[in-house]
């Protein structure tokens, strides 16, 4: 008897062969999106920045100036561009105080600036800003006059402090303080903008300005404008100066 067995037919169903084709296709669109983003990160390697955008509020920098030394020196390929370089060269110009720097897709640089407040003058030379720091800034491109500051160096942010404690209690009694200076030793002197100079000496510095608060309507009666020089540095009393006398005591 002889036994046979059937033939086994394996029919080749059509998803297999679509599946086939959509892995062949989908691996050269790969390829294919990958050759192209290779040749755009190649071409934006050489992407220029085309343009600074400055923004601040300026009263003492030449924004045309500044703007004009951004754009020689960092307008020039996008990537490369460092903006701690950008904010370094910013921070070494005059009047600047703060700086920060970005980059903007696809070709600007942006440039925030924040100006010096300048608030004396340290030592005829140097300027002293809200914070008490000394910066340097062409005193000619100041737009008001500002108190003149001197001191031993390191001294400036005590005699900031001093002279506005003592502008302000001056200034309740209308008188207006120009100048104060702090000798080696530690002195205190102060000129009004009348014309008068104070010698306070080294303490209780407050208290001889208010002493001569109360004293000066007795002391330029009848010679309001010809108080020279008040000395305050005694316990008792004070010395006067006027313009076209001799110091004597009061």
């Amino acid at each position: 008897m002889n036994w046979r067995l059937p033939k086994l037919q394996f029919k080749q169903q059509p998803a297999f062969y679509a599946g086939v084709v959509f892995f062949i296709v989908a691996m050269a669109a790969l390829a294919w999106a990958g050759v192209k983003i290779a040749d755009w990160t190649q071409s934006q390697q050489s992407a220029p920045v085309k343009q600074v955008k400055l923004y601040g509020d300026f009263q003492h920098i030449d924004i045309g100036t500044l703007h004009h030394k951004l754009q020689q020196q960092y307008v020039g390929n996008f990537f490369s561009v460092n903006v701690d370089q950008v904010q370094q060269f910013l921070l070494q110009q005059p009047w600047v105080y703060q700086a920060a720097v970005r980059k903007q897709w696809p070709d600007a640089l942006v440039v925030v600036v924040t100006e010096q407040q300048p608030v004396a003058i340290w030592n005829q030379q140097q300027l002293l800003n809200e914070q008490g720091d000394v910066f340097q800034a062409p005193l000619q491109q100041l737009k008001t006059e500002l108190p003149m500051l001197t001191g031993p160096e390191g001294s400036q942010q005590d005699a900031l402090t001093m002279f506005r404690h003592m502008q302000g209690l001056l200034a309740l009694h209308k008188f207006n303080a120009v100048a104060l200076g702090l000798t080696e030793r530690f002195s205190w002197q102060l000129s009004l903008s009348n014309g008068v100079a104070l010698k306070l000496g080294r303490e209780d510095t407050l208290k001889r300005v208010q002493r001569f608060i109360e004293l000066y309507p007795v002391i330029s009666k009848h010679k309001a404008d010809a108080v020279a020089e008040v000395d305050l540095r005694y316990d008792t009393g004070i010395a006067v100066r006027y313009s076209t006398e001799q110091k004597r005591k009061a």
